[in-house]
């Protein structure tokens, strides 16, 4: 393993053999365990507790030991995705409805408000991912404008046509979108802002971008992404569209984990995780 720094990482995985692991890094080792055993998306701290969302069991709060102390079922049409904290409000994405829903932490998760980027009660706009910072929100999804009638999944891979995928900069104070930070992505994922920049994945091209600039590539689908310092984890999923994908890459690595990736000196050392589909990082 590359020198790391020591820390503890929450790794949430989706769908089939979705769960929640604790890898805690320790004197260039590591040790994992299951923390939940149900799918799990999106991921944050709020205070000195988590929550964890899940497709199909809606929102958990667990406490500072990882131990769930609540859970709010929400609807399985929803299709929760990513989850970001400001002001006591959790701002988790319901990819369906290409909606924001807005829930109150300090009110037993009412849902309060929300944020639409379309009207249609169906996923034209794939809205996967957020990230909160002074007042601005940051959302990644994969069609922009939206994509009429999109019949399935595969409809994303852009063949024939330019990648509409985005970053948009969403004001929290004004209500509307502000710009869009970057575009003509192929499955966008992951958005972040650290030190001034903006870090996400462009998960159909196996990337991590810092901006315009391309920072890391690797042989399989880039989602999940978190950056401390110098150091740089990104998953790794086995994807659900390998034949699709092998149009436009021939080395393709099934194998599901996280990189842990060193900026400066561009080393990384991989770590295997027991799942399938990597969704969100976290270092805690």
């Amino acid at each position: 393993m590359i020198p790391i720094d020591d820390c503890k990482l929450l790794i949430s995985c989706c769908n089939h053999k979705g769960g929640l692991y604790l890898v805690d890094i320790k004197h260039q080792q590591y040790e994992m365990k299951k923390v939940l055993d149900v799918g799990c998306t999106g991921i944050t701290k709020y205070g000195s507790s988590f929550v964890v969302i899940s497709n199909l069991h809606g929102i958990f709060i667990l406490d500072e030991n990882l131990k769930v102390i609540k859970n709010k079922p929400l609807s399985t049409d929803l299709d929760l995705h990513g989850i970001a904290i400001d002001n006591d409000k959790a701002y988790i994405v319901e990819t369906k409805t290409n909606s924001i829903g807005i829930y109150s932490l300090k009110n037993d998760l009412e849902r309060i408000d929300e944020i639409r980027f379309s009207p249609e009660n169906d996923d034209v706009s794939h809205v996967n991912d957020l990230y909160i910072v002074n007042e601005t929100l940051y959302v990644s999804m994969f069609s922009n404008p939206p994509k009429k009638k999109l019949t399935s999944f595969a409809s994303y891979f852009p063949h024939k046509t330019i990648p509409r995928g985005v970053i948009l900069e969403y004001s929290l104070e004004e209500r509307k979108v502000v710009k869009i930070c970057h575009d003509k992505l192929f499955q966008p994922h992951s958005v972040l802002h650290h030190d001034h920049n903006l870090y996400y994945c462009v998960s159909g091209e196996f990337l991590v971008k810092r901006n315009e600039e391309e920072i890391f590539k690797c042989l399989g689908y880039t989602r999940g992404l978190a950056v401390n310092n110098q150091m740089m984890v990104i998953g790794q999923s086995e994807s659900r569209h390998i034949p699709i994908l092998l149009t436009k890459h021939t080395n393709v690595l099934l194998d599901c984990g996280i990189y842990v990736h060193d900026i400066s000196s561009k080393l990384s050392s991989f770590i295997h995780i027991p799942s399938e589909e990597i969704y969100g990082i976290l270092v805690i």
